[in-house]
């Protein structure tokens, strides 16, 4: 029997391996190395080392392959670098060996090694910056350095940048409703909801995200929009169709509930606004101000829109520079790239106590805001983060910057960040003293 939107739903198809109670069932990353899997290799490949769309989300661990490849999956946009030369990333004392050794208290009394941190959480790739200058890089699940990886929510935090820029200059109001940009939700659960309780996700609409169920809006949200496919499914098959179906919840503006589809909102809103693509303004606004040493893309539905939630893909390096440009207040490679005040905005954070009822477990104490994660420490940390362990990790006291990528076989975070919180308190810690 087909639901709402037009797909028999199956408890098999999930959006990633199903969360547990203890330590996943999954092979040690070391003995899953990318190198070592064969996939796509041969002319043409072995059925077994074939990948697909619709699989590379559910046969573990296909993922390894997919997020450094996932333009040959799906179609995707150009994110220029543009014509000028590279901006200069440091290098400072190689401190690898200390960092590696670093010994981190987790609960229960339980201790780990900062490189049994990087196994623990799949990394594929790590790169610390203190003070401004590499001190630490490491691909254990990568070819090189050149290489572009699925960032998934981390594309999230450039959606709620952008949008940001547009307020502060004049071209968007957060205090308008969402329908006075975007006419086709009129009769959706956006109804009466403003774009900052967009940007803060404490608009309030009908709409699961638990990946490992199958039955849950996310797979909903992942077909409509071609991040996965299911001969199944007979419902929208693009963004613009999927969003206008989903109906309202509670009041707007009371409760945080993380949702992707938020960010999808805002991103149509952006283009109404700008009359520009994601892609033109992450290139025009940062990409190409950064100096960054490759090109970004993002991934599209089947009608060309881009995944404004989940769909970036760039370099580890570039992804330093991009922190960098957060941590020096929006300053980056000899210009003012964002505006101060939207950084210091962002720190700001957003409401902790509809936050701490979501009950996002390891982040006690934090709030959500302009698509950010907010910690209110006193270092002032806040961050970008995305399934199956991406972090974009800001730390403006401590002058770090720390970028991660992975290929964790359980997609929420929740499964993985009081570990990696402790880590990075440890690790400036250790850079500070």
């Amino acid at each position: 029997m087909l639901n709402a939107v037009g797909f028999a739903a199956r408890h098999a198809r999930i959006a990633c391996a199903p969360e547990q109670s203890g330590a996943p069932s999954y092979p040690p990353s070391a003995s899953i190395k990318l190198a070592d899997l064969n996939y796509m290799q041969g002319f043409p490949p072995a059925a077994d080392k074939q990948i697909t769309r619709a699989d590379y989300l559910i046969d573990y661990p296909k993922v390894r392959w997919a997020f450094q490849h996932m333009r040959e999956l799906i179609p995707s946009r150009q994110i220029s670098r543009g014509p000028h030369a590279a901006s200069l990333l440091p290098e400072g004392e190689n401190r690898e060996a200390q960092i590696n050794a670093l010994q981190i208290n987790l609960q229960e009394g339980e201790s780990i090694s900062f490189s049994e941190f990087l196994e623990r959480s799949y990394a594929d790739a790590l790169l610390i910056i203190h003070q401004g200058q590499v001190i630490y890089q490491a691909y254990p699940n990568m070819a090189d350095e050149l290489s572009p990886h699925m960032l998934w929510s981390v594309t999230k935090s450039f959606t709620g940048l952008i949008a940001r820029m547009l307020m502060h200059e004049g071209l968007l109001d957060g205090q308008s409703e969402v329908v006075a940009h975007i006419p086709e939700l009129a009769n959706s659960g956006w109804a009466g909801a403003s774009v900052q309780q967009v940007l803060d996700m404490t608009a309030d609409v009908k709409y699961s995200e638990v990946y490992a169920d199958g039955t849950s809006d996310v797979i909903h949200y992942g077909l409509s929009a071609g991040i996965t496919q299911s001969s199944d499914w007979q419902g929208p098959t693009s963004l613009y169709e999927y969003l206008p179906s989903i109906g309202a919840d509670r009041a707007h503006g009371e409760h945080f509930a993380y949702r992707t589809v938020h960010s999808e909102v805002l991103g149509w809103i952006i283009r109404r606004v700008s009359g520009k693509d994601l892609a033109q303004q992450v290139t025009e606004r940062i990409w190409s101000k950064l100096g960054a040493e490759q090109d970004a893309y993002i991934l599209l539905d089947g009608k060309g829109t881009e995944w404004a939630g989940a769909g970036l893909n760039a370099t580890l390096r570039d992804l330093g520079r991009f922190a960098e440009m957060l941590r020096q207040g929006g300053c980056y490679n000899g210009q003012q790239i964002v505006p101060q005040e939207i950084i210091a905005e962002i720190q700001r954070g957003g409401d902790r106590e509809a936050f701490a009822r979501f009950g996002r477990q390891g982040m006690e104490g934090y709030s959500y805001h302009d698509q950010w994660w907010v910690s209110h420490n006193s270092d002032g940390v806040f961050e970008a983060m995305g399934v199956h362990g991406q972090l974009i990790h800001v730390n403006p006291v401590a002058q770090l910057s720390v970028v991660r990528l992975g290929s964790h076989p359980v997609a929420s975070n929740d499964f993985t960040y009081a570990m990696t919180r402790r880590v990075m308190e440890a690790l400036a810690n250790l850079l500070r003293n």
